[in-house]
């Protein structure tokens, strides 16, 4: 990691800690403003909410970019339009619950394998030019310097999208998400020890309970970064430049990110924040070695205040030895934690400082957010580099109105529960879209007056031996073969 000024002006003493920039232990519940108007969301439906983020316009942007790069590669024949695109993405939304071995087995017409909910919404033939055109950006103008140009307007789109209300959390926290990835692309990280070793890393800015706000495709070093502070400290600076009112939310991040000099910056701005924070970082702080506390038992602590810049550090036994850091928070009152005794062989009570009480209770919001993604992940796959962050923010977006939905409703709806709502309802409208008239007046079917047959562009199955071509009644609008004489035999009594 990149060398960070040191804060080396700090005034280390065992006092009881006073933040002079806000009251010690005041209950940030009383001051939160930035709360979401519950009452403009309380009535809709679970495909209102989700069309708050992926909304008309968004779609929209993404035909006109599509239509552009099939024009582009000489692909003038093919068509789209935004209700395509909203089938074609509830389709991928089900591949996250309906897994089949093969993409192509979703049309299939065995019995044990093909839906026909999705054969009826979309033809197989369509849905391959989709994916093979789908795009988000003009590739006449490409941005050399930005290793994710292919979906920059797209995941800038969503970032609004996600803080269209406001950070209307009042306890929030920054960490990394990964995004499998085991292809080749300059941007792709190998995180030694971690469930997902090799892909995308992602920084995000998500509420304690999943909510995510913000989100940004780590890329390797950036020209444009404060070459003074660490990566860790850039990353959550950044992150943080989306909230407008500080002094109403506390920021919770781990070792990875924390720097005495990052914690006095967040004072300085006005931002509560509680960090682990790795103990060769907080060298020169006298506290007990851990070393010396690993020989006490657990409840066991030390702390030192930083009388300079208001930060209270605390070493605290628990399995391992544990540093944290505050500009906030305080160690009064102790809770008691349960613990399982190896020695005693029970459960035994341990003492636990406030600060990690409550760290413990908010630090999570970005893991919950990533369960929530990879729950129902989006399991067809694609060629490109930049296929797996595409489908990641799709289910990002879905996973944020879901939260949204339950927020606003009160209603305990499954995320799956959630998932299905928003796919049938795009493939059930889709499939009444693409439904020929099923029925006609009586006689016309046999009158033998203006039957001919014309061409369509998407194949549709054959009314009589359900082949997929290309030929339909002109009178009827029913599909039907020309070539296996299927035209005739409907035609006649």
């Amino acid at each position: 990691m990149k060398k960070e000024k040191k804060t080396n002006d700090c005034k280390w003493s065992k006092v009881d800690p006073v933040f002079r920039k806000w009251n010690v232990g005041c209950n940030l519940e009383e001051f939160t403003k930035d709360k979401i108007n519950i009452e403009a969301f309380k009535d809709l439906n679970p495909v209102e909410i989700y069309e708050k983020f992926l909304d008309d316009s968004t779609i929209k942007y993404i035909v006109e970019q599509t239509l552009l790069y099939a024009v582009q590669n000489n692909r003038h024949d093919f068509t789209v339009n935004e209700e395509e695109i909203r089938t074609f993405i509830a389709i991928l939304f089900l591949s996250g619950y309906h897994q089949l071995p093969q993409e192509r087995m979703y049309w299939c017409n065995e019995e044990d394998l093909g839906l026909e909910i999705v054969s009826k919404a979309m033809p197989r033939n369509k849905y391959d030019q989709i994916k093979q055109n789908i795009h988000f950006v003009d590739n006449s103008k490409i941005d050399t310097t930005d290793k994710m140009f292919k979906l920059r307007p797209l995941m800038n789109i969503l970032n609004e999208k996600f803080k269209q209300w406001g950070i209307f959390h009042t306890y929030l926290s920054i960490d990394e998400a990964m995004v499998r990835y085991f292809g080749r692309h300059s941007a792709k990280q190998f995180i030694r020890g971690k469930p997902t070793r090799f892909g995308y890393k992602n920084w995000v800015l998500a509420s304690f309970d999943g909510y995510c706000y913000h989100f940004d495709t780590y890329c390797g070093k950036n020209k444009m970064e404060n070459v003074s502070v660490s990566l860790g400290s850039n990353v959550v600076l950044n992150l943080l430049e989306n909230i407008e009112n500080p002094s109403n939310h506390a920021v919770f991040f781990d070792n990875y990110f924390s720097t005495l000099h990052l914690m006095s910056t967040l004072t300085n701005r006005g931002f509560r924040a509680t960090a682990t924070i790795r103990k060769n970082r907080i060298s020169k702080c006298p506290l007990k070695s851990s070393k010396i506390l690993s020989k006490q038992p657990r409840g066991n602590f030390d702390f030192q205040f930083d009388t300079s810049h208001d930060l209270l550090v605390v070493r605290w036994v628990d399995n391992n030895v544990v540093n944290m850091i505050t500009n906030y928070d305080t160690i009064q009152p102790l809770h008691k934690v349960k613990r399982w005794s190896r020695k005693d062989k029970k459960v035994t009570e341990v003492s636990q400082p406030q600060l990690f009480n409550t760290y413990n209770k908010r630090m999570g919001g970005v893991d919950l957010s990533d369960l929530s993604v990879n729950t129902y992940r989006i399991s067809i796959r694609g060629k490109k580099w930049w296929w797996v962050l595409f489908t990641y923010m799709l289910d990002l977006s879905l996973t944020n109105a879901w939260k949204l939905y339950q927020l606003s409703s009160g209603k305990k709806i499954t995320q799956l529960e959630f998932t299905r709502y928003i796919v049938r309802h795009y493939l059930f409208r889709a499939n009444k879209t693409q439904r020929r008239q099923s029925s006609l007046p009586l006689g016309v079917q046999f009158d033998n007056l203006g039957h001919f047959p014309q061409r369509i562009d998407n194949p549709l199955r054959c009314r009589v031996c359900h082949s997929r071509i290309r030929w339909i009644c002109k009178k009827c609008k029913h599909t039907l073969c020309v070539e296996k004489n299927c035209f005739e035999l409907y035609h006649t009594p």
